[in-house]
């Protein structure tokens, strides 16, 4: 059933991407009397991601989910086994990194013409955007309820938080000396995605750790999960817990560029900047 799902989340993806690609398409060529005053660039782009500016924001909500769900997991497990011990104490650390890739189509107007510095551009992107975590160390201090013996677990997990947002783009870019062969240029844009890229990312982890009685024989625990936010969000609800979730997910561009003129029709691209996190690409354009 899992794979039947992803399969089915894998076509509705490309559906919405051939969708978009048609629907900007079809606003070019209506366009075209209008727009033919300027100059039409189409553009294929690829890059790699990785977390930045939203790092602080990324880590609270990956901590705040492992620790509620890790700590339940440790403490189902030592009860099943011992009944009477109960949650005294808990901390956790989690250490982490990132990484990811983009992709997608743009079409861009330049309404100066040939050597114009202003374009406005409409792109459909796909990204992947992964954070792993290499290192969580969980301590948890329980108390037996009749002997008051202290038990200690130590625990050490790992796992990813993985996010592939189909979105649509609208961006303002602008062109410093563009007569040149070579030249800089700035671009600053937003976008969105369905809040459906955030309800179908998936948190997975896996634990092991060791429990220490005091006067007893060391025991060991392991486990692990897979859950998209959108059954995190249920679980915690039933529990009468909020969980919000936003109704898109939303994308902030700014970059720095080069571009170099291969031709009078064929153009190439290096940028680096802000994409929800740090973002280096390159891509071809086509100047009609």
């Amino acid at each position: 059933m899992r794979k039947r799902l992803n399969s089915y989340s894998l076509l509705l993806n490309l559906k919405f991407f051939w969708i978009g690609f048609f629907s900007l398409l079809f606003l070019l060529i209506f366009s075209l009397p209008v727009l033919a005053q300027g100059r039409i660039e189409f553009n294929f782009h690829y890059g790699r991601w990785s977390i930045d500016i939203l790092r602080p924001i990324i880590e609270d909500r990956l901590n705040e989910a492992l620790e509620n769900h890790l700590k339940k997991n440790f403490l189902e497990d030592i009860q099943a086994d011992h009944p009477e011990l109960v949650e005294k104490a808990y901390s956790q650390n989690v250490r982490f990194d990132s990484n990811g890739s983009n992709y997608g189509f743009e079409l861009r107007w330049y309404p100066g013409g040939e050597n114009g510095s202003f374009s406005l551009g409409l792109a459909v992107e796909k990204t992947r955007m992964r954070v792993a975590l290499p290192e969580l160390s969980a301590n948890l201090e329980l108390e037996e309820t009749i002997s008051h013996k202290i038990a200690n677990f130590f625990g050490g997990a790992s796992g990813e938080f993985l996010i592939k947002p189909l979105s649509f783009h609208l961006s303002f870019r602008w062109d410093l000396f563009p007569s040149s062969l070579i030249h800089p240029f700035i671009t600053f844009g937003v976008g969105a995605s369905g809040g459906g890229a955030l309800e179908q990312s998936t948190l997975t982890y896996t634990y092991e750790g060791r429990l220490k009685i005091t006067g007893e024989p060391e025991e060991r625990y392991s486990g692990g999960d897979t859950k998209t936010l959108k059954q995190l969000k249920d679980e915690r609800e039933a529990e009468g817990e909020s969980f919000p979730l936003p109704g898109f997910f939303p994308f902030l561009q700014l970059d720095l560029g080069l571009k170099a003129k291969l031709s009078r029709h064929f153009h190439l691209l290096i940028s680096v900047g802000v994409w929800d996190g740090f973002l280096v690409r390159g891509g071809l354009s086509l100047r009609l």
